[in-house]
């Protein structure tokens, strides 16, 4: 399984799909790579709907998944599952995964970009 890493996002209280909650996703993901990036970043935005077969399945689902994908990390790509907080960290090859499956069909797809204003990396203690 493609799956690498489970972050946990805390939005605040009834945030929107707008600029606020792109700086969160993107700062749980840099919190992943354990650094700040500085500069401009590009990314790719995909919201997500489940395809179910049986109405009654649909409840197992989660209806509001979105996938990132940064330029900087051409091998990951992440989810956000909002209803649950959660940041997924998957291989790339998760999408090819969900379209051979048809378990979720992309809706809609935005290229946003974020400004961060720092740079630093935790230093690496050496014995």
């Amino acid at each position: 399984m493609p799956v690498k890493w489970l972050l946990y996002l805390q939005p605040n209280a009834e945030i929107t799909v707008n600029t606020q909650i792109l700086t969160e996703i993107s700062q749980c993901i840099e919190s992943s790579i354990n650094g700040i990036k500085g500069g401009r970043s590009k990314a790719i935005l995909v919201f997500y709907k489940p395809i179910t077969r049986d109405q009654t399945s649909q409840n197992g689902y989660p209806r509001d998944l979105m996938g990132v994908s940064l330029p900087e990390q051409p091998n990951k790509y992440y989810f956000v599952i909002r209803t649950n907080k959660i940041v997924l960290e998957a291989d790339s090859n998760i999408q090819s995964i969900m379209e051979k499956a048809q378990s979720y069909k992309a809706r809609a797809a935005l290229m946003f970009e974020v400004w961060f204003s720092c740079f630093s990396l935790p230093k690496l203690h050496s014995k």
